[in-house]
């Protein structure tokens, strides 16, 4: 059980990481892209893995939302690989989600315990090369990392 909850916190770690990279980079139109993408994503991999079926109207909108992402696309003029990776990451996350034993709740919280030492590493990182925003550079030393207010 543990297996597929790592794989998920993995998946959403990279998703949120891209995100916020592409934001402060300035890629807005590449992230936006990535999330008008995953649903079509989500629907294939529910028709290709979870046995779904969809009535004709329903492939019709697939259909003519993939064209709109396909213009949006060739508009962009090069391979949208920040896009791909938040649209695959998400969409397979879902896709984890749904066939994890745990409910919501409980599924988020050991997914966020799971990537809690990699983002106090990061973070400790951040801290150490002083590159961390003025709003938080040396307000939170790691040995107060705990619930209480800084």
């Amino acid at each position: 059980m543990l297996g597929i909850y790592a794989f998920s916190a993995v998946l959403i770690g990279i998703n949120w990481l891209i995100y916020i990279w592409a934001v402060n980079a300035g890629f807005i139109v590449e992230a936006s892209l990535g999330y008008f993408l995953n649903p079509l994503i989500s629907v294939l991999l529910g028709v290709l893995f979870l046995r779904e079926r969809l009535r004709l109207w329903q492939w019709l909108s697939v259909g003519l939302a993939a064209a709109g992402i396909s213009y949006l696309t060739w508009a962009h003029g090069s391979l949208p690989w920040i896009s791909l990776t938040l649209a695959f990451t998400f969409a397979l996350y879902g896709l984890v989600k749904k066939l994890a034993p745990l409910g919501s709740l409980h599924g988020l919280t050991l997914e966020t315990a799971i990537l809690l030492p990699a983002a106090m590493l990061y973070l400790s990182c951040v801290r150490a090369k002083a590159e961390a925003p003025s709003s938080i550079r040396g307000r939170f030393p790691i040995s107060s990392w705990s619930a209480r207010a800084p």
